[in-house]
């Protein structure tokens, strides 16, 4: 009992913890928000993810269909693109054109990679927002910790993803500048820490609840366990005192 307490103890003063969620809600409630906003903001993005998947598709037909007609002319012909010589030899690229078609090969296969691991990743972080919410209303911790987990992965991949977007202007461009970008990246991320600090919160909260029940329940069967000696005690000396007021007694007592 005392072990658990000391446990339940330690982990308490270990972690930071937050008493209300924008000082507006409890715990609870914040974490319901969070998981609500999440599951949106996850399945919003996993449906982008999908509508680019089936245009990646299109854009690889197209380019393939693109690069055999090329071949056709190509071959039929044997001329020139320009002032560029179509001849070639082996798989040594000789013309702008087939050049612009590697490239394009290239981009699209880096594209299709990019968009089914991000779908996959997605999905996991849906399956967890879902957790999270399950957790949050039934008030069970075991389904918070898997979010709180992702969470930390998703923190890590998107300061990664601000450092390599900061080397493409047309990302940069798109908020105004290096310092609007790097103040929009930096509030997103102080953001995204804050709702796993009330998460975590409201998993210590679930946590510290469960060791004060464990230490009531302990307590509990503590003093039934007293409880049940002094019966048995008080019932000894009722035994005893009986035993010797018959032993002490006349023979017309025992009629």
């Amino acid at each position: 009992m005392f072990g658990s307490t000391k446990k339940c103890n330690l982990s308490h003063k270990m972690m930071i913890r937050l008493n209300n969620f924008l000082y507006v809600f409890n715990l609870r409630q914040g974490t319901i928000l969070i998981a609500v906003h999440q599951i949106a903001l996850s399945s919003f993005i996993l449906i982008i993810l999908l509508v680019g998947i089936s245009h990646v598709g299109e854009m690889l037909s197209m380019l393939h269909n693109d690069m055999i007609d090329d071949a056709d002319r190509r071959g039929l012909y044997d001329a020139t693109y320009g002032e560029h010589l179509t001849y070639h030899n082996g798989d040594v690229i000789t013309t702008n054109n087939q050049r612009r078609f590697a490239k394009a090969q290239h981009l699209a296969s880096v594209t299709v990679i990019f968009l089914y691991t991000s779908t996959i990743l997605t999905s996991i972080y849906l399956m967890c927002c879902i957790s999270l919410l399950h957790g949050a209303v039934k008030y069970k911790r075991e389904y918070v910790l898997p979010w709180i987990m992702a969470a930390c992965v998703g923190v890590v991949l998107l300061i990664v993803a601000i450092v390599v977007g900061d080397g493409y202007p047309c990302i940069v461009n798109h908020f105004g500048g290096h310092n609007l970008y790097h103040f929009g990246c930096a509030l997103f991320v102080l953001t995204f820490i804050y709702a796993i600090c009330a998460v975590s919160s409201f998993a210590l909260e679930t946590g510290s609840g469960r060791c004060a029940r464990s230490v009531r329940a302990a307590s509990d069967e503590r003093g039934e366990r007293l409880l049940l000696l002094d019966h048995v005690a008080h019932s000894s000396l009722l035994s005893a005192a009986q035993l010797n007021k018959l032993s002490s007694g006349t023979r017309t007592q025992f009629v």
